[in-house]
């Protein structure tokens, strides 16, 4: 039998994002979050994304004006490609409630509030959006401790013995990708993003 997810999501209690108590919540993965929080959060997200949605909309019309409409159109396809590898990496980290363990602390939280992390720098356009080179990552890591590299290495190094200096070596390899290697990156990118994101995003209930 199917509930409303408004009678799904709508419990009391304590939020884990502020001191408020026996309040009404949401479920934000595990986490009981006040509605006063959930508004927060979701405002901050419709900020960042504005505010990329933005600066992508004004390098495009800056490079159109020079006359550079393939320049426009590749840091186009360029953000779309980081957008969707980023929720790939995440989603496939999360656990069944759709939670994500930093890789390099132990900070857990919705793949929503998480990154993807390079440990080889995204600059490197070869292995910008390479899987054996991204992990989800916190903010704390991936923006204040610039990666936590340190971490970063010796996890990878667990992993797979040797990673960590193969992808330093393949970071000296000069790579260029055209326009139409780029569309079909993102092709492929949205084929293996469906079926995550219906897993975690649109849940059947019984």
């Amino acid at each position: 039998m199917a509930y409303s997810s408004i009678i799904d999501r709508s419990k009391y209690g304590n939020c884990t994002r502020c001191p408020e108590k026996d309040t009404e919540c949401r479920k934000r993965g595990k986490d009981l979050v006040c509605l006063q929080c959930c508004k927060i959060e979701d405002t901050q997200k419709q900020v960042a994304k504005a505010n990329l949605r933005n600066r992508v909309r004004n390098l495009g019309n800056k490079q159109r004006m020079e006359g550079n409409e393939d320049a426009a159109s590749r840091q186009n396809l360029i953000n779309d490609l980081d957008y969707v590898f980023s929720r790939i990496v995440r989603l496939r980290a999360a656990d069944p409630y759709g939670n994500v363990k930093c890789y390099t602390c132990t900070t857990v939280k919705h793949f929503s509030l998480m990154q993807n992390g390079h440990y080889v720098s995204r600059r490197h356009i070869g292995l910008r959006w390479s899987f054996d080179n991204c992990r989800p990552q916190c903010t704390g890591c991936n923006e204040l401790k610039s990666g936590n590299l340190e971490a970063f290495k010796e996890n990878l190094e667990v992993e797979v013995a040797g990673l960590p200096q193969n992808l330093e070596n393949e970071a000296k390899n000069v790579v260029k990708i055209d326009l139409p290697e780029l569309k079909q990156m993102l092709f492929d990118f949205r084929n293996k993003l469906k079926p995550l994101e219906q897993r975690f995003l649109n849940p059947k209930t019984t």
